[in-house]
């Protein structure tokens, strides 16, 4: 072929090829676009290579590139292999260089995200925002190795001991979510284990002392703030649960001709279904607040709209405003305090520990508790209430 040939090589409705020897051809689209392409054996097979579009590639162009690709050939070489090669290198190099720390956390996050609490989207992302991806987001996950999240945790480890071991919890986690989508290997956070100081065990603040209790439940009857809030402290005591469980409560849990609250599982910290046996004081006060919910669904509706419960933090707020230090009462201490006394009192630990909705590890004991244990849970919630009210007199 010449130049003038090719220049001047027409459409003709479908795609046609001309040779210009040795393999190479000229390939003209139907729509006109001419590119080149080289015909060659390997192992008796016939492959293709494409070398580029005319004109950005003349004739004089394609026979050097033609002669060079057979040179390669001719010593053993795969130029199309290699090419291919290189184009798959290219690209896992750019696939591992976009997998930041960050992008792999933001996956990560948005896969666990719904099964959270809103408590625990709030410490997990505390955890990220604050330590972790101001540090080590813009980096390729597959290159940070283990010292460097060591240095990192240390760091944070001086000026917050549960942040640090948190901190190394949500990157360990992080990781082998990363490592079963092919991004890593292995997951290097597993390599420092023991690395941070050991954590002391932290309990809950809570009056437990009897003579206490009583100064509560005359602060109770007086608080100041709204008749929901006091309804939900007064819950609080006569049934001890989880601060997130008591205040998203749906009047569909309450199944009043069974005196029962039926909390779903997955509102429960152990994502089983949890039952609670109601005294007759706590009845007393789910009727006192059904006037004030306003036919909102949640029994301790927000005061900034009825479709909405209470915020999280409402039920401590109301026992600062009462006078309680953080080093004397929270509101998870309602659960220490009924635990206690409830030991105190000689009843079985399995059925305390049930009506806490402490896990249990044996499955078959688990199903068993929940089956035949509610009359004995039934007779201690209202013993409770009793033991209160008695109290309180």
């Amino acid at each position: 072929m010449t130049e003038i040939a090719v220049r001047n090589a027409k459409p003709r409705g479908k795609g046609y090829s001309l040779s210009d020897g040795g393999g190479l051809l000229l390939l003209v689209k139907g729509s006109g676009a001419k590119s080149w392409a080289l015909r060659y054996w390997v192992k008796g097979r016939e492959r293709r290579s494409g070398l580029g579009k005319y004109p950005v590639i003349s004739l004089t162009d394609a026979r050097e590139m033609k002669n060079t690709f057979k040179r390669e050939l001719a010593h053993g070489g795969d130029p199309q292999g290699q090419r291919k090669a290189r184009r798959e290198a290219a690209a896992r190099a750019e696939a591992v260089k976009r997998a930041t720390l960050a992008k792999i956390a933001g996956e990560w996050y948005a896969q666990r995200e719904p099964a959270w609490s809103i408590s625990s989207r709030r410490s997990v992302g505390r955890m990220l925002d604050k330590y972790i991806l101001p540090a080590m987001g813009k980096r390729p996950i597959s290159v940070i190795t283990a010292q460097e999240l060591l240095t990192l945790f240390l760091g944070i480890e001086k000026e917050s001991p549960h942040a640090a071991h948190r901190s190394k919890g949500v990157t360990s986690q992080i990781f082998q979510f990363a490592v079963t989508r092919g991004e890593v290997n292995s997951n290097v956070v597993h390599s420092l284990k023991g690395a941070l100081r050991q954590r002391q065990p932290t309990h809950h603040a809570a009056i437990t002392a009897p003579k206490d209790v009583a100064a509560l439940m005359r602060r109770i009857e007086k608080y100041g703030g709204s008749d929901v809030v006091r309804a939900a402290l007064w819950f609080s005591l006569y049934t001890f649960q989880r601060p997130g469980e008591i205040r998203g409560a749906a009047w569909e849990e309450m199944d009043f001709a069974a005196k029962l609250w039926r909390i779903p599982g997955h509102r429960m910290k152990n994502k089983r279904p949890h039952v609670v046996p109601l005294s007759s004081q706590a009845i007393g006060v789910l009727a006192g607040i059904a006037k004030l919910s306003d036919g909102s669904p949640f029994v301790f509706p927000s005061p900034r709209g009825r479709k909405v419960p209470m915020s999280e933090g409402t039920v401590l707020l109301a026992l600062r405003a009462m006078g309680y230090t953080s080093s004397q009462m929270c509101a998870h201490g309602f659960r220490a305090l009924a635990s206690t006394n409830l030991n105190e009192q000689g009843w079985n630990r399995d059925v305390i520990e049930l009506s806490l909705s402490h896990t249990e590890k044996n499955d078959v004991r688990a199903a068993y508790n929940r089956a035949e244990r509610l009359p004995e849970r039934r007779l201690m919630m209202q013993a409770w209430a009793d033991w209160l009210d008695k109290l309180n007199r």
